[in-house]
């Protein structure tokens, strides 16, 4: 019985492995390894270290530590490890696309589930209210499309407008379009436009790109009035630069946990044998601090665990 039954599983293995699966070469392994080099030495965003980050992974791919893995998805998870590791980036690993994955699907169909679920959730906004003491409070999980949550941004800033004291919670935000953090961040400025970082490209062709305010408000400006920012380990990206952005010019007091720390800007390059790769070609510098929250991550001026930061934040409010 039992011999009967493993010839059709070894075909059954061989069928998955054929139509599933890729086998990688030794030669495959060298044209993947290659262009990683080449894609790190033309866009990576920090000119000081990509040519180490280079060097070391060279070595590896030399002592042959890649040349018998033949499975595209394992060496995509060892490459991300190493990477990561002599880096020291989160933004530089590897992916491995299966056949299911890189199926186009219908561009409409995908918009309208998009647009269904920003939709469902408020367009990020997912709590406005004014708390007791005229305390406002905004929750937002996602700056999503400013084109299509920008009427629910100013209803919600419009709501808390004559509030004496606001809380926004960005506590799980892992950012989004820059567009509607913008437009809540100018709610804080006033005047002429204020530089607030510069954005540096790995890719030297591009020239660094400044972010300034501008006057795009529909309502009352805070100036003055106390902000609030409720930060966890998973607020991230655009979150980030709201929160570490308001911080730094002091328009806002910051209370949780540290945040993620994921300041650079990735973008994806396709290798070889549906596999693609993730480098940072991106980073803002913001003009006050000639830095930024990098691994670092924003660090709260009240830290506190994430569950508790509102209830810090009412407290503050309460004692000032």
């Amino acid at each position: 019985m039992i011999i009967k039954l493993i010839a059709p599983l070894i075909v059954l293995i061989l069928w998955f492995q054929n139509t599933n699966g890729q086998i990688l070469t030794k030669k495959d392994i060298k044209l993947i390894t290659n262009q990683i080099e080449n894609l790190i030495n033309e866009h990576y965003v920090f000119q000081e270290s990509k040519g180490r980050i280079v060097s070391e992974f060279e070595q590896k791919v030399k002592s042959g530590k890649y040349d018998a893995i033949t499975n595209p998805d394992s060496l995509a998870g060892i490459l991300s490890h190493d990477l990561k590791s002599i880096s020291n980036d989160g933004h530089l690993y590897v992916r491995y696309l299966s056949t299911n994955d890189t199926v186009k699907k219908d561009v409409k169909d995908w918009e309208k589930q998009e647009l269904e679920r920003e939709i469902r959730s408020n367009y990020g906004f997912r709590e406005v209210q004014i708390l007791e003491n005229n305390v406002g409070f905004i929750k937002i999980t996602e700056f999503m499309h400013p084109q299509r949550a920008m009427q629910t941004a100013v209803a919600a800033m419009k709501l808390v407008e004559n509030t004496d004291a606001l809380i926004i919670d960005l506590r799980g935000n892992g950012g989004g379009y820059p567009g509607i953090m913008e437009y809540i961040l100018n709610h804080y400025f006033d005047g002429p436009p204020t530089l607030l970082s510069t954005t540096f490209f790995g890719d030297s062709t591009l020239h660094p790109a400044p972010n300034y305010t501008s006057d795009l408000v529909y309502g009352k400006l805070r100036l003055g009035t106390p902000l609030y920012i409720l930060i966890d380990n998973k607020t991230a990206s655009a979150a980030e630069y709201f929160t570490y952005t308001l911080q730094a010019h002091k328009k806002a007091v910051v209370v949780g946990e540290t945040s993620a720390g994921a300041a650079n800007m990735n973008s994806f390059f396709p290798l070889p044998h549906n596999l693609r790769i993730s480098i940072s070609t991106a980073s803002p510098i913001n003009e006050i601090t000639k830095t930024n929250w990098e691994q670092r991550g924003v660090q709260p001026d009240y830290p506190t665990n994430a569950e508790d930061a509102k209830d810090k934040s009412v407290e503050i409010i309460q004692s000032n």
